[in-house]
Parts: structure tokens; sequence; C-alpha cells
């Protein structure tokens, strides 16, 4: 299975860290449950301890089962590693079994512990499954209860802002202070692109800079905030974690998911809304079950709720068209890892198949996190994506559809009658071509079922080819019409798509994407052994995992339905249980997030584990006191945002000093600005901006995205005629929207935004990668959109400026907020120069007939050339 394979490479290279960190030499005293319980329980527990029958009947979770020994006799020997079985096998890397052997410095670590007497830092328990979690590994930072610390004082403070005290705190322990100031101008650009992801416009960045009262910078802050492109930008970042895509994911055969977008319109309003990020998560995993009753198509609220259980059905599903046991168990898989990636911050679906090989998580416990929603996904009755669709359509746009439906099927049916004449008209004329005698016998054999001829029938059909029925003469219109020179086939084409175009004046029908817990089938919740659902062991109740929730007072999961006959109830208190301010991790993993995005990295390097295997936090307890600051204030998104971007930290120069260089090279104490590379969406989008064409619409069904003739993903639908590939229709305005709303394919993502490193959903995204690779420079020199940005920013400067120097000006400052230096300026007017020579001497004919019309085509082709040059250069695509 696909989690075996991922376990058995990751655990091999967990076991290499944990033995780095153990002995490094034989005068260093090795505990077992420091240095070799972590090494076994990645390379050997599965073998040798967590099956009911152990291989040669031995078990390695305890020193004394191992001097026990298995079938064999004792494996180890306290004190003499040479006459230890266990050693032996190891050094011969007879043991563990399969390609996966132990390191030289695994083995080092084992054969100093068992010289050293094999030594155990307690008592082992007489039954082993009491240390199925060690006290080392639940004492992780990460599995302790939040509380918040007090804000220190440094020597030098540098701003009341509680972020500065905590950054500066650890600075100085180094010998640096925060980096000066960033630019006016500079800090405007960065702050945009965050907040909204486009730049300034050339208005707001006067404004700011003409602004001298000593509120100017959160006057902006609280402008971007407030305002609706806000949730439209920090939407992408949380549709990452939640894998937000609009098909089902299966190659070859990836089904669109036509609904989907409802659940990223209600993540952008939620954002905007600054609703609670307690609720927000509530409503994801339990929306249905806030509902008292059927859900109302008149309630709004309703839909709302609906349409935010959509993060249930993010995840890859492929039993639209392969639904087997096993895909259905993936596609369960899948939504585990989502939920508990983006919400937890923990790789949970590690354990799916054995005990997590690093972290304090049982199989037992993946299972009860997974009978949380079983009742949504029960595998013996499963529902295919198509049947999981609720309709909440509203009574008056049923109505006006019905009507439009009623008078389409009358259109229908007068085109239908029009065929028929057109057909009857040809039949008669090819009867009558057939010899007078046998007319009659011909027009029998041809209007008899075909099933239903006789032989001879069957031989005078054979011999009288054009005499066909009405209908067929109807279905093979194309060709009579040229036998007769007639356009019948185009005409009945074009009403066709007439009566097509008027049905789709009808009111969209309000179909949500949603999950809903099947009552009648809630399954049994069992332990799958090695993950597979074909092999049923233990029964296992629903609830928190233990490492996260041994030191909470939760009350239990309901098995069945108690409020609400319509659910079970258990995502629904299970989001409470995560919500009510005790939980260690739900706080931190989005105020990591929210600090990786504006700083450009975590406080914790891998926001999506948290666990042994992940970073540490740079800074743990700015990290705990942000994370008990949003508790404590009612779980307030926009407040952190705020507090983040007005901070002294956020807004440094990004420019290295030898000082930094030297104590914070790695820049893991924000010593300074991280300089940034703009994600795709922010590069489409800020092209878009500047040349004055982006459309800012929010919300509604996706811009659609198809395969053009040359195979690249492109904006629009792919037209047919006859069958045939007829190129791309246009999509009008919509094309200039921004980049959210374009329809988001696992199997075709947009040959632009994928060159820039858009992820595929597979099932979701923790953290973008951000390559710089030669594809993306021959985008920016080659692509037709790329060249059509830069002709509409040059057109659009063109027409504002009066003369070269402006038009340079108003270039700089729209692509960099800025204006030029002289010597920036020079260089632009010689780049100028030369291109329009260049141009001027072009031969094409057609080319110096518009020059010979307008002496100044060449100029402005320069001017399109600098322009292109300018937005592909980092200036443009990094944020300072």
């Amino acid at each position: 299975m696909r989690y075996a394979y991922l376990i058995r490479n990751v655990t091999a290279i967990l076991s290499v860290i944990l033995a780095i960190r153990c002995a490094h030499a034989e005068d260093t005293a090795v505990y077992f449950e420091d240095s070799v319980r972590p090494i076994f329980k990645a390379m050997c527990f599965q073998c040798h301890g967590e099956e009911d029958e152990h291989h040669g009947g031995l078990d390695v979770r305890l020193v004394r089962l191992m001097q026990q020994g298995g079938d064999s006799g004792e494996s180890i020997v306290p004190g003499n590693a040479s006459q230890s079985r266990l050693w032996q096998r190891i050094e011969a890397d007879e043991m563990p079994e399969g390609s996966k052997k132990l390191s030289a410095k695994q083995k080092q670590v084992v054969r100093y512990w068992i010289e050293q007497g094999a030594k155990t830092k307690r008592p082992e328990p007489d039954n082993v499954g009491d240390v199925r979690y060690t006290p080392e590994e639940l004492a992780f930072w990460s599995f302790q209860p939040i509380a918040k610390p007090s804000i220190p004082s440094p020597s030098v403070p540098s701003s009341a802002n509680p972020i500065d005290a905590f950054v500066l705190d650890k600075l100085q322990n180094v010998g640096l202070g925060l980096s000066p100031l960033a630019a006016r101008a500079t800090l405007l650009r960065r702050l945009k692109l965050d907040l909204h992801g486009l730049p300034p416009s050339p208005s707001e960045v006067d404004d700011f800079l003409a602004d001298d009262t000593p509120n100017a910078y959160e006057k902006v802050v609280d402008r971007l905030l407030d305002s609706p492109q806000f949730g439209v930008r920090w939407a992408r970042h949380w549709l990452d974690v939640a894998g937000y895509s609009e098909t089902d994911g299966n190659q070859n055969k990836d089904q669109e998911r036509k609904h989907a977008w409802r659940y990223r319109d209600y993540v952008i309003q939620s954002i905007n809304s600054d609703k609670p990020y307690d609720q927000f998560l509530i409503e994801q995993l339990a929306g249905d079950e806030l509902i008292e009753g059927r859900p109302d198509p008149e309630n709004n609220r309703h839909v709302e709720l609906l349409s935010a259980t959509g993060l249930l059905r993010m995840a890859p599903d492929v039993t639209a068209t392969e639904n087997t046991l096993m895909d259905r168990n993936q596609a369960v898989a899948d939504v585990i890892k989502v939920v508990s990636s983006s919400v937890l911050g923990l790789s949970v679906g590690c354990a799916q198949c054995h005990d997590h090989r690093y972290d304090p998580i049982s199989i037992d416990d993946y299972y009860r996190f997974r009978a949380i929603f079983d009742p949504a996904f029960p595998l013996e009755h499963w529902q295919q994506p198509e049947q999981r669709l609720v309709d909440l359509t509203t009574a008056v746009d049923n109505a006006k559809g019905e009507e439009i439906e009623s008078q389409a099927k009358t259109m229908e049916a007068d085109l239908k009658t029009r065929k028929q004449e057109v057909g009857k008209k040809i039949f008669d004329i090819k009867l009558a071509e057939v010899p007078e005698a046998i007319r009659e016998t011909v027009r029998e054999a041809i209007e008899t079922p075909e099933d239903k001829r006789t032989e001879v029938q069957k031989q005078i059909v054979h011999d009288h080819p054009m005499v066909r029925t009405v209908q067929a003469i109807i279905d093979q219109l194309v060709e009579f019409d040229k036998v007769f020179e007639s356009k019948n086939y185009r005409k009945f084409q074009q009403d066709e798509k007439d009566i097509a175009k008027f049905r789709e004046t009808k009111p969209m029908r309000r179909m949500i994407m949603c999950v809903c817990d099947r009552v009648e089938h809630v399954p049994e919740s069992v332990v799958f052994m090695r993950g597979d659902p074909m092999q049923r062991k233990k029964s296992v109740k629903p609830g928190e995992l233990y490492v996260l929730s041994r030191q909470r007072n939760l009350n239990d999961l309901p098995l069945t339905p108690t409020e609400n006959p319509k659910t079970v109830g258990r995502r629904l208190a299970y989001a409470r249980q995560i919500t009510d301010g005790t939980h260690p991790l739900v706080a931190r993993v989005v105020i990591n997030r929210m600090w990786q995005h504006h700083f450009g990295r975590g406080l914790v390097a891998t926001p999506n584990d948290f666990g042994a295997f992940g970073g540490r936090p740079s800074h743990a307890e700015l990290l705990n006191w942000l994370s008990a600051d949003l508790i404590d204030n009612a779980w307030s998104m926009k407040r952190i945002h705020k507090m983040m971007v007005m901070s002294r930290t956020y807004r440094q120069r990004s420019t290295r000093s030898d000082q930094t260089n030297t104590a914070d090279p790695d820049n893991q104490l924000f010593s300074r600005a991280n300089l940034q590379r703009m994600d795709a969406e922010t590069i489409r989008d800020s092209m878009l901006f500047v040349t004055g064409n982006l459309n800012i619409e929010i919300g509604g069904p996706s811009v659609p995205v198809a395969e053009d003739g040359e195979g690249r993903a492109t904006i629009g639908r792919r037209l047919l005629n006859d069958g045939l590939y007829a190129g791309i229709e246009d999509a009008g305005a919509q094309k200039f929207r921004r980049s959210i709303f374009l329809q988001s394919k696992r199997t075709l993502p947009l040959s632009m935004l994928e060159a820039f490193d858009m992820p595929v959903m597979n099932p979701n995204c923790d953290a973008r990668r951000c390559s710089t690779v030669a594809p993306q420079s021959l985008l920016f020199l080659n692509d037709q959109s790329i060249v059509e940005f830069s002709d509409k920013l040059c057109e659009r400067v063109w027409e504002e400026s009066p003369n070269a120097d402006a038009r340079i000006d108003s270039l700089f400052k729209r692509l960099f907020a800025v204006d030029p230096t002289p010597s920036e300026h020079e260089h632009c007017r010689v780049y100028l120069a030369s291109q329009r020579a260049t141009f001027a001497a072009d031969p094409n004919p057609e080319w110096q007939k518009h020059v010979a019309k307008w002496d100044h085509a060449p100029d402005m082709r320069a001017f399109a050339s600098l322009c292109q040059t300018l937005m592909a250069s980092n200036r443009f695509l990094y944020i300072d």
C-alpha cells in the first residue's frame, strides 16, 4: 500500500537521525529508552512486537523480553555484544529482514548499549502494553498544554508589540538587534502583496508616501484587512492545506467536481467576515450536524453550513470510476490525512498500517480517530461523489427553471417536427428514384424494423442503400446535405445550440458537495490489519488521539444519534473538543501557518508536522503566547494578522549584514525580513493588475480550464465540431479573473501556474515549493499570455504618459512601487533606443506597412519589449 511504502522510506531516514542524536563514544552512557528503542521502533517493532505472532518468538519492546529471548534462546547478553544473538544478526545484516538495514552509526549505538550492560532508565513494567508510549515520547513539546508565558523585557525595547519583545529577546542573546525599517514604498508593496496578493497601484504609493501622520501605516493595514480581496488572498492559503480541487483525481478519468467552488466561496466569505477560527473549524468538520432537521433551501445559513463541510470532500476520490473496497478505503484515508495535517499538524496517516514509527500514535489511535468520521464514510454502504450532492435550490429558482425547461421542450418538439419533415421529404425523393413496380415493396422493407426483416427484405435494403428510414436520414443529414447541396444539418445544429443556450438561462441549481452521516448505516469501527479493510481486527470507539487527550477531561464521543436524529453527532462533539481551548495543537498549528505566510518561514519549519520528525520551534515561547492570545481573544484571526504585520519584526529590511550572516545566517531568529518569490497565482494576478485588466469579481462558478490543440492547459472551454477539436471558446472578461477563481484540476493545471510551482493536491499541500528553472524564463519569453500582458501594459502606460521618460517612471511605479534611479533611467533609454532600431529594420512587409502609417510603431513595440523584460525580472517576481 502507498502508506507502507512511504513509511519504509521515512523511517529509514528517521532512524539515522535518531542514531546521530544518540551516544557518540563508548564512555557515553547509552540507555534503551533514549537511544535504542527509537531505532528498534522504526526498524524492528513491526515484526518483533506489534503483531500477534512475533517473528522467531522474539519481542524487542522490553529489555527483559530480549534477555528472555525467542525460539532460539536469549537474544542479548548484557555486557557482551559478541555473545548476543541479536547483535550477531544485526552486525551480519540478517536483521531486520528486507532491504532496509541499520546504518553503521545505528549499529554502533546498539553495540555500545549492550556492552554497557543494556541499561534502562527506569524499571520495566510487567505488562509490555504499558510501554506503548514512553515518558520521553509523551513529553514532546507539542503535546504539552499551551501555557501563556510572560512577555520578555529586552534590554533595548523596539516597540510595544509583544512579538517584537519575544524576537528581540532571542536576538540579543546572540548579540543582534532588529534590522532597520524597510523603505516605505518597499514596505507598502510587501504589505499589499502579503494581504491581497496584488501590488500597490501608483496612487496607493503616492498617497502612502504623502501621509506623514504617525498612524499612516496602521491605516493602510486596516484598509487592506477590511477589503474583500483580503479573503481572496488568504483563502488560497487555507485551500492549500484543505487540498482544494475541482476534480476527483484519477489519471485519464479525472472527473470534474462541478460544485466544489461553493466550498472555496465559503472559505473566502469566512475569512473576510473574521469568522472566529473555532467556529470556522466546527462548521467545516460538522456543519451538517449544526442543522436541526432537514436542510431548508430557503435558509442561507443551512447552505453555508453544508458548503463548509466541503473540507471533508476535497481529498482525491476515484470511486466515481473505480469503486472497489480498496478505492473507498483510500478515499477515506486521504480525508483523514487532510483533516489531521491541516487541523492538528500531525502525520496521523503513518499509523494506518502499524504504530507510528516516531510519534506516540498507535494503530488503535488511528482507527479511533477515523471512527469519528465513519458514519459519514461507511465503506459497505458507500456513496459515489455524484450521490452525495444535496439540492438546496430555492422554490423561486425551481419555478423559473421549470418554466424555461418547458419552453425549451416546446422548441425541441418544433425542431423535431422540422427534422421529420426534411427527413420525409428526402425519403420520398429517394424512394421515387426506385422503379415504380417495386416501390411499395422497397418502402415496406425499409420501414420494417431491422431485427424483423426477412432475408428477401434484407437483400432489398442492401440493393437500395440511398433509401433509408426517415430517422436514419435525419441521423445522417450531413451526407444527404452534400447530395442535395443543402444546409439543413448546419441549420438544425445551430437550432440545437440555441436551445442549449436558452436552457443555460435557467437559474443555476444550488447543488452542495457536502458531508452527511448515513445514520441508517453506521458501521462498526474496527482496526484494519496492516491497513487492509479486508482484514478486520478488534473494534474501537471513536475518540481523540491518546497523546492529545491524556491531560484533558473529555467526554466519550457518541456511538449513535443523540440530540439530532439525522446525524450521529460524533464530528460535532469532536470539533467542540478540539476548539475548547485546551487542545495542545490546534491553536499552535494555525498560528504557525499565519506566521509562515507573513514572514516567509514558520516558527516551526514543518507546518503540517509538529511531531518528532518535524522541526523544532525557533521561538517556542512566542508560539505559545500567540496561540494563547488567539484563544483568549475569541479566536479572532484578523486581530493576529494585524499584530503580526504591525510588528517591528515584520517591517524590517531584508538586507543581509556581516553581523547577521555570522550570528543568524539562515534567519531563524528573524534578524531581517525574508526575501520571498511570489507564488504562481500572485504572479498572474499581479500582471493582470498592472495591465489594468484584472477582474476583481468575487465568487461563483470557476472559469473553465481546458486542453488546447497543443496539449497546453488554457482558459476557456474546449470546442468540438462533429466530435473533433475545434479550438477554445474565449471566456471573455472571465479570463481576467483572479487565479483562485480558475478551475483547479488535479491532472490539468493551468500551464502558466504550473510553471511557477502551483501544487498538485495529492491529497493536500503543507507549504508551496519554490523552484527556479529554465521553463519559467522561457515562459516569460514565449508564452502568448505573457506577450498579451506586456502589450496591454504598454498600451496603458503609453496612453497615460506623454513621453518616454514619463513612461519609464510610470512603468517602474506600477511594477516596483518606486521611481527609477537616474542610472536605471539611462539603462532603459539605451535599451529602448536599441530595440527601436531593431524593430524599425524589421523587413516584414506587413510590419513595414504599419510603420509607414504610424512612425511611432517601433517605439511602442520597443516599449512593449521593455514591459515584458521588467515583468520577467526578479525585482518584479520577488517580494522584498
